[in-house]
């Protein structure tokens, strides 16, 4: 699978580079660019032979509009060029048009600098206020939103090296994302994606991965909100960048079925790629405490419901290496506070993501079928944004006549959300069931 979305990445430069450097020396993003390039990715940036000659504005827009994921580089000259802040302003534009994956390096910058705008980002742009006024506020917003996207920050003194490993590392978000599409391409089953690179933003931001030490986010929500697909698209993004991993499924099922023991086991053998038995739970914690320590990993717990799964199976902070993450997902927000974690609670979908995830299930398609849009956003705006329940409702309705369409919508009407949500909540024994099996009795 790697290979071909290699290839892919080759061929289809989909990859939009933003730098700034200086004509003397290779900078940062000059080594990013051939970084890239020996991870068979060939990106785009304002030199690129694709968009050269055919007038500022159109190449500039078509490069980024091209581009599934935007990589700025921002170093102390990235503001002093008008060409620079239009392009940063066009990535951020496609970003919260389209989706587009931005990633952000800062080149011996603080994002605090950019937040601010004070200092040479000041002088810069207080430059260029004397031409353009009403351009430069929008410069200035999309300077700041730059500065909150969770990103690389580099501090070091060799470039190349940096350059490498962040170039690795973007590989294989890129090709995780790119895997996701063609896994999902054409099938109603894309509906597990709609909305989810912002959320995984949202994640990667409290896991706050350059920062060093250990830390551990609770991500809570109510069942189907998207928790177990979430944690599992972070993990799968972010997995390549730690010396060892483990994906624990279902374990409130599991641990019932196997015991903890059997979790402890499966936690050690992944981390450190050979099979581990274990007497008891004792033995366990302590191995755990003494092995784990010394490696920097990555360990997510898919449906914890009791605190014992918690102090088992993760412990406390100490029990793992610098720079370790770990992740939980749980419909118990108190456990969350209760272990003293960092706290992500899973957002619904908004309107829009809401009737796209919807239409997918209902008509296999991004947006409603003609005739149909306003029935599917009375549907809609029933179900609170809450993914399965509107994934069921438009499988359910799928091919169904108006008139089908119409007798249950009379049905929702005045039936609360919370009743609705209840009817299809797997509940303690974990078996999915069709939240709207009830429409047929």
């Amino acid at each position: 699978m790697a290979s071909t979305s290699q290839s892919s990445l080759a061929t289809s430069r989909t990859v939009f580079l933003s730098f700034r450097g200086e004509d003397t020396h290779k900078t940062l993003g000059d080594h990013l660019y051939a970084a890239l390039q020996q991870q068979k990715i060939i990106p785009m940036n304002e030199a690129h032979p694709l968009i050269r000659g055919i007038g500022i504005d159109q190449s500039l827009y078509r490069a980024v509009q091209e581009a599934e994921v935007a990589v700025v580089v921002i170093n102390k000259n990235y503001a002093n060029t008008s060409w620079s802040l239009n392009e940063l302003a066009a990535i951020m534009q496609c970003r919260y048009e389209r989706g587009l994956l931005v990633i952000p390096i800062f080149d011996h910058v603080d994002p605090s600098e950019l937040r601010r705008q004070n200092g040479m980002y000041g002088a810069a742009l207080s430059g260029h206020e004397l031409e353009n006024a009403e351009q430069v506020e929008s410069w200035r917003k999309a300077m700041v939103d730059l500065a909150n996207i969770p990103g690389y920050v580099v501090t070091g003194d060799d470039d190349e090296e940096d350059a490498e490993r962040i170039a690795y590392s973007i590989t294989h978000r890129y090709l995780n994302m790119l895997s996701r599409k063609e896994a999902t391409a054409g099938t109603s089953g894309c509906t597990n994606l709609i909305g989810m690179e912002t959320r995984m933003q949202d994640l990667r931001s409290l896991l706050d991965i350059g920062s060093g030490g250990v830390r551990m986010v609770g991500v809570s929500g109510i069942w189907g909100s998207g928790k177990s697909t979430l944690a599992s698209s972070v993990y799968d993004e972010l997995k390549h960048e730690f010396e060892g991993c483990c994906f624990v499924k279902n374990v409130r099922a599991e641990s019932r079925k196997h015991g903890l023991k059997t979790l402890q086991e499966k936690i050690l053998s992944d981390v450190f790629k050979s099979k581990v038995r274990l007497k008891s739970i004792e033995q366990g914690i302590s191995m755990m405490r003494r092995r784990l320590c010394q490696k920097k990993v990555l360990i997510v717990l898919d449906d914890v419901d009791h605190v014992d799964h918690l102090q088992m199976l993760v412990g406390s902070f100490d029990w793992f290496g610098e720079g370790s993450r770990i992740i939980f997902t749980t419909r118990n927000q108190d456990l969350v506070k209760a272990h003293n974690c960092v706290t992500h609670n899973v957002r619904m979908l908004d309107d829009e993501e809401a009737i796209e995830l919807f239409s997918w299930s209902a008509f296999g398609a991004s947006r409603p079928e003609e005739g149909y849009e306003k029935l599917s956003q009375s549907m809609v705006s029933k179900l609170g944004g809450h993914p399965v329940t509107l994934k069921n409702l438009g499988s359910f309705l799928h091919g169904k006549d108006k008139l089908e369409w119409t007798s249950a919508l009379a049905k929702l009407e005045g039936v609360p959300v919370d009743e609705i949500l209840e009817k299809g909540n797997p509940g303690d024994d974990g078996l999915s069931r069709n939240t709207f099996i009830w429409f047929a009795t």
